[in-house]
Order: structure tokens, then sequence, then C-alpha cells
């Protein structure tokens, strides 16, 4: 007997067990469709060189440093950049940065470790032609000094 048939006439059990698979088939159909969704601004012919200086980085103030490249190399001038850093584990403040063009396709912030251990950079930047590229940057290890 398929699992969605039931008979009204049927024990407790019964519908127990196809409350159990609908709810099962409910939460299996909204993974499937929030899973293929596209977010919309993955962009990858758009290409995000990220450099950190102090090189490693460390519990500070550090300059992150932004190229962007189109699919064939040129760079992308007068984007908007903006970083969001946040450690690997809950709980942490984000720490917020705007980057500001330094010469043509190469963008240039200051953000604040404000501990040692795993960030990550989440790097938003608006085109000129109001796309939106986002890449996250794992950044392993910020040393604690």
């Amino acid at each position: 007997m398929p699992f969605w048939s039931f008979s009204i006439s049927g024990d407790l059990l019964s519908c127990y067990t196809l409350a159990r698979k609908s709810r099962l088939l409910f939460l299996l159909l909204c993974f499937t469709i929030v899973g293929c969704q596209s977010s919309g601004n993955d962009h990858s012919d758009v290409e995000l060189n990220l450099e950190i200086e102090p090189d490693p980085p460390s519990v500070g103030m550090a300059t992150i440093n932004i190229a962007l490249r189109d699919s064939t190399q040129q760079l992308l001038t007068g984007a908007e950049v903006e970083l969001e850093g946040t450690m690997s584990h809950p709980g942490m403040k984000p720490v917020h940065a705007t980057a500001e063009e330094t010469e043509p396709g190469h963008y240039s912030a200051e953000m604040e470790f404000t501990m040692g251990g795993d960030w990550i950079i989440l790097v938003t930047s608006t085109l000129t032609d109001d796309r939106v590229v986002e890449r996250q940057i794992r950044i392993p290890s910020v040393r604690s000094e």
C-alpha cells in the first residue's frame, strides 16, 4: 500500500505512521527546493583576489586588498565593495568595513580581527551594471600575539 493512502477507520498507529511519513516527505521537499535555488549572485565570470596584510594575519588591524576582474581578466572599476568578518563559531558580533577603490579595479579596506582563530570574510561587491557578487573567504588561524 502506498504511504499516502490511509483508512479513516484505521487504527491510531496507521495515522501516526502517515503523519511521520508526511512530515518526512515535506522536509525532503523543502530541502530539495532550498538546496536547488540559486542565490542569484554567483557570477562565476567575476574573479575576486583577496590579500591580507600582515601575512599571516594576527589579532588587530589588517589591510584587506581586493582585485576584481571579469572573465577576460579586465579589471572591474567603480564597484562598491563591502566586507563582513565573522568567526567560524557562533556568538561573535560581525566586523564591517567598506573598501575604497585605490586604483582601477583594486579595492582596499581596514578591518580589525578582534580575536584569534578561524575567520570568514564575506565580500559583497556591487558592480556598475548592478550585478551583486558575493564571495566567502576563509581565513584560518588568525594569530593571537
